[in-house]
């Protein structure tokens, strides 16, 4: 038995490994890093923002926000991101260096009574699957997990056990063994029963009686506690029972199914987000590596910060409708506010995983690999919950969803899914558009973190930032040489943006080549802000994909003349309902309205 995490060294070790490692190469697996000069740049891991204020020196192996001023070398980045003791980050670390610790068992009490429970888990859980896979006390439950169709391989790879159902069988076996009652009580192993108001009259019994017993443990491979399952589903004992939170366990940090499966997760760069232990024991044994169970239905900041240290991809398989619960859906927001792509999976009515794994491998396969994104789950969910013929369902709908559709970032997605729900709601775009534009400053239920006072963009003044932003990012110079000039200069209504641009256009007659770090030291200070706003938006994804950016770059030419046009349209509009106009002006507006609608028909399409 290796028991990892509670460990002090030497300080010649530590130095040892910041020796052999580059920081840049540790954040940068966990954060997406851009070259800004000698440094890197980044969203900070930290905070939810929009602009990056993250910085990595090379140089000085440290790391600052200047947003939430978080900041210090590589041993504090990975205990504030990986959410691990600092003895825990320098065994990683020391992992990753090649290096050999000079370890000792930390002396605190606090890391002394932190191991003994590890110990006395390990201990636990070996007791436990004894009596399921060799002692005849097993046997019901042995039947049980068998018609639930779980093999042996499964029972020795995720350790079930069986828990006696008698008083104190478990706290016999850890008596002979030397472990005090105490002990065993902070572990959650045994209850204590007082039969009077003095403590001699104390008794204990074991916790976990006559259950098939889930071992929980951390993704290290530490058993941290226990679930216990009723055999029979007519008893009137609770169905579940788990060891309470003690000083290794807290149920919001723990992922079941991890240790077991984050290679997998790591390999295909997504998890399957399940609720219980037999969805992920069921799933596994169907084929489906990846998954991991919540423990419910709701995600937390602990288990999104978990999950983001092996994926960037959640995948959501659970029993419950995750938009209508309430706290399925402060998951979502938590997952999304950690740039966690996520989507849905659809399961036949009335199915979990676990039954679909069981009947039908290759249907729980498939309903995976067809789960739809999470916007579309969410305005799907929404329609069947509300009754949108009527004016009160179409209010309670767009309540739901106008928060959650006005945080989209990409002006372009954002745009797709304002047509979506104004065609699912019978209204217009404009309107939806007008919703989302109100609602911005607060998507889902949380305010930005870093959001700065002042109103909200519009939907045309992102799709230029995002312009100046592709331009800026890409193949600057190839890029500015295809454009319309006159025409990119009509489009665009933010002055700032225009003269940006038009600077652009100055610089490149005497710049071969395109450097943002020059381009900047020209621009005026007054356009920096939104220079930096600009070129801090994260396009990452698009620039490792060159036709991917090609198809993004003419959509966004075409909807900043699409957007201008409708601009142009609602300008003219508003000025023929003057009613001191003459005819000769009438007639002007109206042929310029008809030139703008010709001239908008063939990009509604």
């Amino acid at each position: 038995m290796r028991l990892r995490g509670i460990v002090v060294v030497l300080m010649s070790d530590v130095e040892e490994v910041k020796s052999r490692l580059n920081i840049v190469d540790i954040i940068g697996k966990r954060v997406t890093l851009k070259k800004a000069g000698r440094n890197f740049k980044a969203l900070c891991p930290f905070h939810n923002e929009k602009t990056a204020s993250f910085i990595v020196s090379p140089d000085r192996q440290t790391f600052h926000c200047f947003g939430c001023q978080k900041g210090g070398d590589i041993f504090s980045f990975v205990m504030e991101h990986d959410h691990v003791d600092f003895s825990e980050a320098l065994e990683e670390l020391a992992s990753q260096a090649g290096v050999t610790l000079t370890r000792r068992i930390a002396d605190t009490p606090q890391a002394k009574l932190k191991e003994k429970i590890l110990e006395v888990n390990h201990l636990a859980g070996e007791f436990y699957q004894y009596l399921l896979t060799q002692h005849k006390l097993g046997q019901n439950a042995r039947d049980y997990l068998k018609n639930r169709g779980v093999t042996d391989k499964a029972i020795k790879t995720f350790t079930l056990g069986y828990s006696p159902n008698s008083w104190d069988g478990l706290l016999k076996f850890l008596k002979k063994k030397g472990y005090e009652e105490e002990l065993l009580e902070s572990a959650g192993l045994i209850i204590r029963t007082q039969n009077s108001m003095t403590r001699t009259q104390s008794r204990y019994y074991d916790r976990f009686r006559g259950r098939v017993m889930f071992t929980l443990k951390d993704h290290r491979g530490n058993v941290v506690g226990f679930a216990g399952r009723v055999l029979d589903p007519k008893e009137k004992e609770a169905k579940y029972i788990n060891t309470p939170e003690t000083p290794v366990y807290i149920k919001g940090n723990l992922l079941y199914g991890l240790d077991v499966t984050k290679a997998a997760i790591q390999k295909e760069n997504e998890a399957v987000v399940m609720e219980g232990e037999l969805d992920v024991i069921s799933s596994f044994q169907a084929g489906v590596g990846n998954a991991v169970a919540i423990k419910g239905s709701a995600l937390t900041e602990g288990h999104v910060n978990l999950l983001r240290r092996f994926t960037e991809r959640l995948i959501f398989a659970l029993d419950s409708d995750l938009a209508g619960d309430a706290a399925s859906r402060r998951g979502i927001e938590l997952a999304d506010a950690a740039g966690l792509d996520m989507s849905v999976v659809v399961l036949p009515s009335g199915k979990d995983p676990d039954e679909a794994a069981r009947q039908s491998p290759a249907l729980l396969k498939k309903a995976i690999s067809e789960a739809i994104p999470v916007y579309d789950y969410f305005i799907s969910s929404s329609l069947k919950r509300f009754d949108v013929t009527t004016a009160f369902g179409k209010k309670k709908a767009s309540e739901e969803l106008l928060a959650l559709l006005a945080k989209i970032e990409n002006p372009i997605v954002q745009e797709h899914y304002a047509k979506k729900l104004a065609k699912a709601l019978d209204t217009t775009e404009e309107a939806i558009t007008e919703g989302m534009r109100k609602l911005a400053a607060a998507p889902f239920s949380r305010q930005s973190e870093d959001r700065q006072p002042g109103p909200a963009k519009t939907r045309q003044e992102k799709l230029e930032l995002y312009f100046l932003a592709l331009l800026l990012q890409g193949d600057t110079a190839s890029l500015f040489d295809r454009l319309d000039r006159t025409q990119i200069e009509k489009d665009i209504a933010q002055p700032a943006v225009v003269k940006l641009f038009t600077h652009l256009a100055s610089f490149l007659k005497t710049h071969k080549q395109f450097s943002i770090k020059d381009f900047a030291e020209s621009v005026p200070k007054e356009l920096l802000p939104t220079l930096d706003e600009a070129f801090l938006w994260d396009i990452s994804d698009l620039l490792e994909n060159e036709e991917h950016f090609g198809r993004e770059w003419e959509q966004v030419m075409h909807q900043l003349r699409r957007v201008s046009i409708r601009v142009s349209i609602e300008a003219v509009s508003r000025q023929l309902k003057h009613t001191d106009l003459s005819a000769a002006q009438v007639k002007t507006l109206h042929e310029q309205l008809r030139a703008l609608t010709v001239e908008l028909k063939p990009l509604e399409t």
